[in-house]
């Protein structure tokens, strides 16, 4: 390719995947520090069960459900009603009446909240760092000049991304249902272009997943954008443990590095679907108690392996890339989950023209079982 490609770039599906390698998807802005306090040893146990005391209290004072990705530290889980991932908590938070719901997670999840909340309900978010680098790729300006570029194409936007891209989607997916909305839409559209974004990684298996279906990948175009801490999570990386640890079974987020590598093992029966799978946070989860494999090797954030070791406590965790931490999840603390309560801060809105176009491609992503 002549032009330079910049993150954000939309190409066609072929040239997106082979430009991986030349475009430097690190993130785009900048990452504060891990507080200290997300990690467990740094808080006493003392200042520890009066922040969950306080927090049992105050949940039933004022009414609260608490929600906390798999990706939080983890004693904001143990603090949690109920913890998952984007697509999972969606639903959770949508289905219920209390009065305030806190969600600790990155602040588009939080955004979904605050679409989907009833008229009495408030969202708060227990930081306001709690960015993301792959949303932070989507750039809403390429969507748009693409959409004009093609006036019958549809728009498949991964959960990873704000409000102002998901309210010229045509639908939303999380990884948990990425395949089964790509061929919802293939199917519903058979003739129109289709853009995947912002992950391209995810893009490469919306592209695997067309051509599963027998269909060309010629119309899907893709969004030259990532997770910082996935892409960090390459092929070397897995290979290297399943050397090391050859009785283990492997389960990989399909946001990571090691995408490719590992649907190409799959695909060529270099290794079978007993012993390895793509999985959504959730799924992981579902697959590790399931498997009569007693090791796991899996590739996706570290802080995985505690609600994984809460579903499976027989079984040994190894992380494909023990450096693959999100600072931005973890900018939720147990503390500052309490001051959210205490202070009921911070709460967030939403425009409501903005959250009335972004509620539909949110409403027929929920539908997608």
């Amino acid at each position: 390719m002549d032009k330079l490609v910049l993150p954000g770039d939309i190409l066609p599906a072929k040239e997106a995947i082979e430009m991986i390698p030349e475009v430097d998807l690190g993130p785009p802005i900048e990452i504060s520090p891990i507080p200290a306090e997300a990690n467990p040893e740094n808080i006493s146990k003392e200042e520890r069960q009066f922040l969950h005391s306080e927090i049992k209290r105050l949940k039933k004072e004022k009414n609260v459900l608490i929600l906390a990705h798999n990706y939080e530290p983890p004693d904001v889980q143990d603090a949690a009603d109920f913890i998952g991932d984007s697509l999972h908590l969606a639903k959770i938070g949508r289905d219920s009446d209390a009065d305030i719901l806190v969600e600790a997670s990155v602040l588009f999840m939080n955004q979904i909240l605050a679409v989907m909340k009833k008229p009495h309900q408030k969202v708060l978010a227990p930081s306001l760092k709690a960015l993301c680098s792959l949303a932070a790729h989507a750039d809403v300006n390429k969507v748009k000049a693409w959409k004009r570029a093609h006036p019958d194409g549809k728009v498949i936007s991964y959960v990873n991304t704000y409000l102002d891209i998901k309210a010229i989607s045509d639908i939303c997916c999380a990884s948990a249902n990425a395949a089964k909305v790509i061929r919802y839409m293939a199917e519903l559209y058979p003739k129109s272009p289709l853009l995947f974004l912002p992950d391209v990684f995810l893009g490469y298996y919306a592209a695997k997943t067309l051509e599963k279906m027998g269909q060309s990948t010629d119309r899907l175009y893709l969004m030259m954008g990532a997770c910082h801490v996935h892409e960090k999570i390459t092929a070397h990386h897995v290979m290297r443990q399943m050397v090391l640890h050859p009785d283990a079974a492997v389960v990989a987020h399909p946001e990571c590095g090691c995408m490719s590598k590992c649907s190409m093992m799959l695909e060529q029966g270099f290794v079978s679907e007993e012993m390895m799978q793509l999985r959504s946070t959730w799924g992981m989860i579902d697959f590790i108690t399931k498997t009569p494999r007693k090791k796991i090797i899996f590739a996706t954030t570290v802080t995985n392996i505690y609600p994984m070791s809460v579903a499976a406590p027989d079984k040994e965790f190894i992380p494909a890339n023990p450096d693959a931490r999100c600072a931005f999840m973890e900018q939720n603390t147990l503390k500052n989950v309490y001051e959210a309560l205490r202070d009921m801060k911070y709460e967030i809105t939403v425009d409501p023209e903005l959250a009335r176009q972004a509620r539909i491609p949110i409403e027929r992503m929920l539908a997608i079982q």
